[in-house]
């Protein structure tokens, strides 16, 4: 087994964003100075101009794609990167970049309209295929010849192979099929490939190991420490030890992309002992740790501290003299270890903000949109009956919500706490630099601004529910929702751009590169706030029109009470108004846009049902387009629908035979006309 990459130090830089000419160049000196010898690079990702390996190379043979691409910023990467990896490889770093695949250009299939299968979709055992990955990667090897690998990720990509239906091959032999397609050419470049598995389903990084294995004992797999994505409470990665017979390379966040994104002060220093501690008992190569998110970085600010925890791990040397040695010196000696004291309580202070009880419960760091809400059950775990069946990411195994009371004591209790660390950074105002002073009283602002937000929005949750299970009066919710609103206007009158609260428009601009970009704030707590109204006042309506009829069951689809065990897609099954309707679509609006993948999305309900009995359902369809087409599976059944309509209304008969009193009812999509279901009804 291959041997040269073992005792990784590495760091992951441009995450994910352009290339940043100073900032490459910055964080390259930082690795030489403090060690590191490894380097992933990984760049605009989800653009699909610019992103991955095709958005940094003219292709040769396959020329007639090259007007898709941004030939300046193939021009600026080309000069960037082979610079950095040629400095990287006299200081014995190694270089790799970050690719996503299927990544096809988006006129792929109408110039080759044979590698379409009867859904529209790639065939990905297609001879073409298969011939443009193999160029692509010798095309990028041959403009970036220092360069030692690649980082490959099966997941989050125009074409994502495992969910492909009418395929010739079934998904393990497809993940075999690709990496191996890769590999071989990376190989033939002299060059690594690294598969970076996906921590979220067991299933996937199951048939990614068997794949990786049976392609070669010298291919790397990557995977995170945590399972599911960066969050400061889910259990350690258990697959990590399943990776026996591959090389193994550790994936770390020590930014905070779940958690503040850099906007928010924290200091890892428990989570990240604990992390290696369990990682280290899988023989690792080593590990890899994203530094940065979307233009913001932690380079001379307080939370460069997680950099120096992770470093003087893996370099064997005293964390704690470190630490205090990073404290002392960039604040003296007199102030250092009241900062240090402070900056000790914010890891737990961000699990009484962010979680509940474990539960992931915002959108990436930030101030949550409706759908995102919708998607991750944070209406349904407020119910006297919560049902969280869904295998979907975030949600701990066995997992107890507990009393509401406690919960909204506890987000009381993180206001007060965040309050008091503010207190004490602004006594220290006198002792420090101005610079440093700022850039802290800033950071502790908008942790107690992220305090009191999320107080709020659980109670948004709480009363939301609870106006349809208790009958509460609706404007306990409509005075919580302008709490939200008072908070958000203080915010911005007290920091204006630098709040956290909108700090989305900054790090869009950063990420596109227009730095210094005029571009509007989006408003997240406004728009969070107009869509909850929306969405309460249709679903008051629906809800008083059925409770009219008699129906033994009932789902208002993409409502905030819709429960009954939904099982889904993972972010593939959003919800959203549509003919002044709600509803839940076998899809993704933003997959629409991101992905060309036409069968693709699911979703499905647990009713009730009369046992031993003829049961008639009502569902009432839609469509985002022209038509309506789906499949509709329910107990040992299935059906295809199709309508050329936007709207429908249709019958099902259920002849219940087995004394069950519950039934499944499967949604999925088809084609590329996307589904939606408005209500399901059981009379």
């Amino acid at each position: 087994m291959r041997t040269n990459l073992q005792n990784v130090c590495g760091i992951s830089v441009c995450n994910p964003c352009n290339l940043d000419e100073d900032y490459l160049r910055f964080t390259l000196n930082y690795a030489i100075e403090h060690g590191f010898n490894h380097l992933q690079i990984i760049g605009p990702i989800h653009n699909p101009i610019r992103g991955n390996v095709d958005g940094m190379v003219k292709l040769r043979k396959y020329a007639r794609f090259n007007d898709e691409k941004d030939t300046a910023y193939i021009e600026k990467c080309f000069s960037i990167v082979n610079e950095i990896c040629e400095k990287a490889k006299k200081h014995g770093i190694r270089t790799y970049m970050w690719h996503h695949e299927l990544d096809l250009p988006t006129e792929f299939g109408s110039a080759y309209p044979e590698v379409l299968n009867s859904f529209g979709d790639i065939e990905v055992s297609h001879p073409l295929v298969k011939d443009f990955l193999e160029h692509k990667i010798k095309d990028f090897f041959a403009e970036y010849p220092n360069m030692d690998g690649i980082i490959l990720t099966l997941h989050e990509t125009k074409i994502p192979i495992l969910k492909l239906k009418d395929q010739k091959l079934n998904p393990n032999e497809r993940l075999l099929y690709v990496i191996k397609t890769l590999f071989d050419a990376c190989k033939e470049c002299g060059k690594e490939l690294v598969v970076r598995s996906f921590a979220s389903m067991e299933e996937d990084c199951k048939k990614m190991a068997k794949a990786c294995r049976e392609i070669s004992e010298d291919l790397i797999v990557m995977d995170k420490w945590t399972q599911f994505d960066w969050s400061l409470t889910m259990p350690h990665n258990p697959f990590l030890k399943t990776i026996k017979e591959s090389p193994l390379l550790i994936e770390t966040d020590i930014f905070g992309e779940y958690f503040g994104k850099g906007w928010l002060p924290i200091m890892l220093k428990e989570h990240i002992a604990e992390k290696l501690a369990y990682c280290n008992s899988c023989s690792p190569l080593g590990y890899v740790s994203r530094i940065d998110r979307a233009g913001e970085h932690p380079f001379g600010d307080v939370n460069e501290v997680n950099l120096i925890i992770m470093n003087a791990h893996l370099s064997n040397k005293n964390v704690e003299e470190e630490v205090q040695r990073f404290f002392n010196g960039k604040y003296g000696d007199s102030v250092g270890a009241e900062i240090y004291s402070i900056m000790s309580e914010t890891e737990e202070l961000h699990k009484k903000i962010f979680y509940i009880n474990g539960y992931y419960f915002h959108q990436q760091s930030f101030f949550p949109q409706v759908n995102h809400s919708k998607n991750h059950f944070y209406f349904e775990m407020m119910r006297k009956e919560h049902h969280l069946a869904s295998g979907e990411w975030f949600i701990p195994k066995n997992w107890m919500r507990g009393s509401l009371t406690s919960l909204q004591q506890t987000k009381a209790d993180a206001v007060e706490q965040s309050l008091s660390l503010l207190s004490r950074i602004q006594a220290l105002q006198d002792v420090l630099s101005e610079d440093n002073y700022n850039k802290l009283h800033q950071k502790f602002l908008n942790l107690v601004f992220a305090a009191r937000l999320w107080k709020e929005l659980l109670n948004v949750f709480i009363f939301y529910v609870s106006y349809f299970e208790e009958n509460i009066s609706e404007n306990m919710l409509y005075a919580t929702l302008e709490n939200l609103i008072a908070i958000d206007s203080e915010g911005k009158a007290l920091l204006g751009e630098d709040f956290y609260g909108i700090c989305g428009w900054r790090m869009d601009a950063r990420e596109h590169g227009e730095k210094n970009s005029a571009k509007a704030p989006i408003e997240r707590v406004t728009n969070f706030v107009q869509a909850i109204k929306e969405c309460f006042k249709i679903e008051k309506e629906t809800f008083t029109s059925i409770q009219s009829l008699y129906a033994y069951d009932y789902v208002i689809c993409g409502g905030g009470t819709e429960g009954h065990s939904i099982q889904k897609e993972v972010n593939f099954s959003d919800t959203l108004i549509h003919n002044n309707k709600l509803c839940r679509i076998a899809g993704s609006l933003l997959g629409a846009d991101f992905t060309r993948v036409n069968a693709h999305g699911w979703f499905g309900y647990t009713l009730k049902i009369r046992p031993n009995s003829k049961n008639t359902i009502r569902i009432h369809l839609g469509s985002l387009s022209t038509q309506i087409d789906l499949f509709i599976r329910y107990g040992d059944q299935k059906q295809k629908v199709h309508f050329n309509k936007q709207e429908e209304e249709m019958t099902l008969t259920y002849n219940e035979t087995k004394n069950e009193d519950t039934l499944y009812i499967e949604f999925s999509r088809i084609s590329s006309h996307t589904p939606c279901v408005y209500s399901i009804i059981v009379e």
